[in-house]
């Protein structure tokens, strides 16, 4: 295994933490969506594992999308955590 696959099982475990922790039902859509890109990498790592010398260009886009989702997730549960300040 590699770093980008255990990153990508990490991103996965975030919303059965999240849930451990009883976060409110309003936070747990970001989180959600944070594990939504774990799941992304997964598919790029697999695409890219399966089809290295047939298609290079076939990890960019699982790529892109598991990025924007942590990062999207990441920023839309800072501000939910920003407006609702007793929730942390």
């Amino acid at each position: 295994m590699n770093a980008i696959t255990i990153f990508a099982l990490a991103l996965l475990a975030v919303p059965v933490f999240a849930r451990f922790a009883k976060v409110s039902k309003e936070a747990i859509v970001h989180y959600h969506l944070i594990g939504l890109g774990g799941l992304f990498m997964l598919v790029g790592e697999a695409t890219r594992i399966t089809a290295d010398k047939i298609a290079p260009i076939a990890f960019l886009l699982p790529a892109i999308l598991a990025y924007a989702g942590v990062v999207f997730g990441t920023v839309w549960l800072a501000l939910h955590y920003i407006k609702h300040p007793k929730e942390i």
